[in-house]
């Protein structure tokens, strides 16, 4: 017997746009690539239907944007992403020529960003970050061997894992995606930018007490000068991902033993709370896998220059 499909999706991008777009690029049908279905289902255009409940979601946050902006061109806008040189074609030739590699896991990264997309539009920001967290758990240890595997060099795949390998005592949760994340962005200027997340609830006294039990849990290293007291915290990019860990250990597992945990009677509404960091925390996820895929894109492009010559 088949496996009931929690979820079906639709092309929504407009038709002047739709039109001119490679059709590997383009979503038709049951059998379209994951990896295109995450990358469209994040940039917002992609309609997303719950097939148990029949409820429709018209996903429009780019979480490809800080600010969450939708695209204006998907099919000239989204290929800049990876570099100015690449078009839509090139990016379609990629998904084309690589379909069917890792395709179970990006199968389950579809199936969680769906679910975290459809308990947003429901407002259960609570339950959405669920599967924010459930996504960087897949990704912890998948993204990193995804990246050095793409090297058609041996040597620089053995020297990139082992690099990765050399832990500092972290926790095993943290530490290899952890420096997966410090090698990914090494001299990239991005590494000094922050996550930044505003706490905009109605009620003064609420958005303080928010932001002070936040700001409580989350490690000093990794908060960021551009955090503005009471309205924004601004979290290191680098440490975002330690960032989204401890406020799954600070609230859901509500640890014993004299660790910090988020109060409960503090927070008054969870899902006004989870409303402002999940944006952020999506925003960083999209980014990370981006450059995974950008690394990746541009290993299948060298290798078929090679293999031309």
């Amino acid at each position: 017997m088949p496996m009931y499909e929690t979820f079906s999706y639709k092309d929504n991008l407009p038709l002047r746009i739709f039109r001119p777009l490679p059709e590997k690029l383009k979503i038709v049908d049951d059998r379209d690539p994951e990896i295109l279905l995450i990358m469209r289902l994040l940039s917002g255009n992609v309609e997303l239907m719950h097939n148990y409940t029949s409820k429709v979601v018209k996903s429009r946050v780019n979480y490809f944007s800080s600010d969450l902006t939708p695209f204006n061109n998907w099919k000239t806008e989204f290929p800049a992403y990876f570099s100015e040189d690449i078009t839509a074609d090139d990016l379609a030739s990629f998904i084309d020529n690589t379909k069917y590699v890792n395709r179970n896991f990006y199968s389950v990264i579809l199936s969680e960003v769906s679910q975290f997309v459809f308990h947003t539009n429901r407002k259960s920001h609570t339950s959405a970050f669920i599967y924010i967290y459930r996504i960087l758990e897949k990704i912890s240890y998948a993204f990193p061997l995804i990246y050095t595997s793409k090297t058609q060099d041996f040597q620089q795949s053995f020297n990139k894992l082992k690099e990765l390998m050399v832990g500092d005592g972290e926790k095993k949760e943290l530490g290899f995606f952890k420096t997966f994340i410090d090698i990914l962005y090494r001299g990239d200027s991005i590494a000094d930018t922050s996550v930044d997340i505003e706490f905009t609830a109605s009620d003064n006294d609420v958005k303080r007490q928010m932001f002070k039990e936040v700001k409580r849990v989350t490690p000093n290293d990794a908060i960021h000068g551009d955090t503005t007291e009471f309205e924004m915290l601004s979290i290191k990019y680098c440490e975002m991902g330690s960032f989204i860990i401890s406020i799954r250990n600070r609230f859901f597992h509500n640890l014993n033993g004299g660790a910090k945990n988020i109060d409960s009677d503090k927070i008054v509404d969870s899902d006004e709370l989870f409303s402002f960091i999940n944006p952020m925390a999506m925003y960083w996820i999209a980014m990370v896998f981006l450059e995974v895929v950008s690394f990746s894109l541009s290993e299948f492009q060298n290798h078929r220059r090679a293999a031309a010559v």
